[in-house]
């Protein structure tokens, strides 16, 4: 595109130059070539989508989508120099970007003063209801230093509002610089709108379907029925106001209960079996495979509805790929739920409780008490990782941990369950 090239903004319907990333009279940001898709996409992600089959060829899908946009933005560009509303909406952009792409999200459209984006599609995830819920979260923690710095500078409420809907799609093929075309099937994408306009400043707002998909694990606040633009009934919608953290599914469906198990009776055995070697002090691994749906955690659901008055002690946790930047997570999980750590628990009580436990199965000793805490997040004196390299303190610490859950098993049996190891 030439240098004089011109574009029309989408808010106030000025031109303004093609290369701007705002427009120079409302501060809107424009969607150019500068900020195209493959401009703003990380590399890890863009080889994903630009490998992914349905990505390439188009595909019919489940997806949840998200629509977010900046309450006010209109009186706030009225109040504000055009170059003041560029940095605050530079700064909330790219929070909202890496939010996004952080939970393997796609900015599908920006929108004047805010963005849709699709968690599913074009690279799938059996749980793009989750990562969207927690991307929403994420987006609403990470803003709050902006929105300090702008009541401080400019008394204005910086405030972001969020409308969330579980759906189908059908996703467009995708070419050479990651230039996308989804289309709604049915009304996805315009409920997960209109869900956005019933959203007050600050609140993130989803559809029944994708509350019911994530309770449980997500805290919501019933909002009632509301009647919308296309729909013939009222609509129930629901504000997100917190993730439950640590929950797996096999905890969720114990709470919900479900249809009777058929078909399983060889596997459940195999299982049975195997903790009873457990119980003998034989302890073993097992590996359950098979493809997304075919009932992997119900499975373990029904082996462990048989051991509830078996005595053992049952520690679950789960991998997620978007978690990847926290070192050894679901070995961290772990410990936590053994220990009984709760969110927020303070430094001393997190020490205390190391101490206490690490005692209980005899394994006193301050080495292991401070190397377990600085695993937990607290951090070792100085002069303590002083005289450790690297793959010592490593070493070490994986000592620690094997002695822990070794000695725990030695009390009762001890099933160690995680999911989503690949």
């Amino acid at each position: 595109m030439s240098s004089d090239a011109r574009v029309t903004c989408p808010a106030c319907q000025a031109e303004t130059a093609a290369d701007n990333r705002f427009c120079g009279k409302c501060g809107t940001p424009l969607l150019t070539p500068a900020s195209a898709p493959s401009t703003y996409t990380p590399k890890h992600l863009a080889e994903k989508i630009l490998t992914s089959k349905s990505a390439i060829e188009g595909e019919r899908k489940g997806v949840t989508v998200m629509f977010a946009d900046v309450s006010g933005f209109t009186a706030m560009s009225e109040r504000l120099d055009p170059e003041e509303v560029h940095a605050i909406m530079d700064r909330a952009f790219e929070v909202i970007l890496n939010e996004v792409h952080r939970y393997e999200g796609t900015i599908n459209q920006f929108l004047g003063d805010g963005v849709m984006a699709l968690f599913g599609a074009p690279i799938a995830h059996e749980d793009h209801a989750h990562r969207a819920l927690c991307a929403a979260l994420a987006i609403e923690r990470e803003l709050e230093p902006l929105a300090a710095d702008v009541r401080r500078s400019h008394a204005i409420e910086f405030r972001m509002r969020m409308g969330i809907n579980t759906g189908l799609v059908v996703v467009g093929a995708i070419g050479k610089d990651l230039r996308m075309d989804y289309t709604a099937v049915g009304d996805t994408t315009n409920l997960a709108a209109r869900l956005l306009g019933l959203a007050k400043p600050g609140q993130i707002v989803v559809s029944r379907r994708t509350q019911h998909l994530r309770d449980g694990f997500f805290v919501f606040d019933d909002l009632g029925e509301f009647q919308v633009k296309g729909k013939a009934e009222p609509v129930r919608a629901y504000a997100l106001t917190s993730e439950i953290s640590g929950r797996t599914r096999l905890e969720v469906s114990k709470e919900r209960g479900l249809t009777p198990l058929i078909g399983r009776d060889r596997e459940l055995e195999s299982l049975t079996e195997m903790h009873r070697r457990a119980a003998g002090r034989q302890g073993a691994i097992a590996l359950v495979v098979g493809d997304p749906g075919v009932g992997k955690s119900r499975l373990l659901y029904e082996f462990l509805r048989r051991l509830d008055s078996a005595g053992a002690l049952e520690l679950e946790t789960t991998c997620v790929s978007y978690s990847r930047s926290m070192a050894y997570r679901p070995i961290l999980e772990l410990l936590r739920r053994y220990l009984g750590l709760s969110d927020g628990i303070t430094r001393e009580a997190l020490l205390g409780r190391v101490a206490e436990q690490l005692q209980f199965l005899g394994l006193e000793g301050a080495e292991r008490s401070v190397l377990l805490a600085h695993f937990l997040g607290v951090s070792a004196p100085q002069e303590f990782l002083n005289r450790l390299s690297g793959p010592q303190l490593k070493e070490r610490t994986f000592g620690a941990l094997r002695e822990v859950f070794l000695r725990a098993s030695e009390t009762a049996p001890l099933i160690l369950i995680v999911e989503n190891l690949h």
